[in-house]
């Protein structure tokens, strides 16, 4: 059975407002493998009434070794 850890990254100007919403070191539920956002997908982050739009730009596979795998997802702001 494969070993699949996930990442989020944040392009320059997402990264500024999900400082804001999401603190460092708060953890994020993803959906299950079979669920996974995949580009263009949109993730609603935040609590509450202060839930922002966040678009899915990119998403990567990095093999790390036998059946290890990371899936990194990058998310940007919406136009």
């Amino acid at each position: 059975m494969s070993q699949i850890e996930f990442d989020i990254e944040w392009t320059e100007r997402a990264a500024k407002k999900a400082e804001r919403l999401v603190p460092k070191g708060t953890p994020l539920a993803l959906p299950p493998i079979e669920c996974m956002p995949a580009e263009g997908d949109v993730l609603f982050l935040g609590q509450g009434d202060k839930k922002q739009p966040f678009i899915v730009v990119e998403r990567q596979y990095h093999h790390e070794g036998e059946d290890a795998w990371t899936i990194v997802l990058i998310l940007d702001l919406p136009e």
